[in-house]
């Protein structure tokens, strides 16, 4: 007799849920109110170093684009570690060519103080105002 009575209690709370959904689809009528991205949105893909697009990013932008939506690229770092850096940025060019960002849209800001571990001073020590407390 309780698992009967656990069982109705179980559907009548699956109904309720199939229900409520069904009646919120109805209600949403546009893709904003859905929670979606109209045609021809804009998105803004920022990014750390080159490669990340590809490596953590790559189905995010290939459905954007699927859509047509237009996507755009910010870049903070050349990845000049080990001296590379020309290297890589064509690298992410090429990459955002294969994954649908064209180049007028690629922006890559190569400055040291938004990167203060690879900017190390003379003396080995990272520093960085631009990063510091206050600033």
């Amino acid at each position: 007799m309780e698992v009967e009575a656990l069982l109705c209690v179980v559907v009548a709370v699956l109904a309720c849920g199939l229900l409520w959904v069904w009646d919120s689809a109805g209600r949403m009528e546009t893709p904003r109110q859905a929670g979606l991205l109209e045609v021809g949105s804009r998105a803004l893909l920022v990014i750390a170093h080159p490669d990340d697009e590809a490596m953590f990013f790559a189905p995010t932008v290939l459905g954007l684009v699927r859509l047509k939506h237009q996507v755009s690229l910010l870049c903070f770092s050349a990845g000049n570690y080990y001296n590379q850096g020309e290297i890589r940025k064509k690298e992410l060019l090429q990459s955002c060519d294969v994954l649908g960002i064209p180049s007028s849209c690629v922006m890559i800001i190569d400055n040291r103080k938004l990167c203060p571990a690879t900017a190390a001073s003379s003396s080995g020590s990272a520093t960085s105002t631009f990063c510091s407390p206050g600033t």
